[in-house]
């Protein structure tokens, strides 16, 4: 027998802080090396790729808080939490440069494709399973 523990509500709190501080120190950083970002071709989509750890981490920041207000089993859904993330990472991204914005729409969408696997591995486990294959016996036409 297996025995769940129940994640405790500290859990949660810990990780949207750290996750809102952390989105809160890349985009003062996005900010204060905007010179540098904006130099090269490469520097540019460079920071469209540092500005989808935006997405990641308010994504992560919002999540928490809505488990702890709403319980366990609550889920983002892409049209209120998913695309409000995303538009604050591709503001602060468009601040530096267009390009940068662009390619942290790219980005953003890589990093919601794998986080979606991981969630589906980690907590989607026994939601399917195969079923036996059953054989007929006698295989092919019967002969009259």
């Amino acid at each position: 027998m297996i025995i769940e523990r129940p994640i405790p509500q500290k859990a949660h709190i810990g990780s949207a802080i750290i996750s809102c501080i952390l989105s809160l120190v890349i985009y003062g950083t996005l900010r204060f090396y905007a010179e540098w970002f904006t130099s090269t071709q490469i520097t540019t989509i460079f920071g469209g790729f540092v500005s989808s750890f935006i997405f990641l981490f308010s994504l992560t920041s919002l999540s928490n808080i809505e488990m702890l207000l709403f319980g366990e089993d609550f889920a983002c859904k892409f049209i209120p939490e998913i695309v409000v993330c995303l538009l604050i990472s591709v503001m602060s991204a468009g601040v530096v440069h267009r390009v940068c914005a662009t390619t942290c729409i790219l980005f953003s969408i890589l990093a919601l494709y794998f986080i979606d696997r991981i969630s589906n591995d980690c907590y989607h486990k026994s939601s399917t399973t195969p079923e036996a294959i059953h054989h007929r016996k006698g295989g092919g036409k019967k002969n009259k």
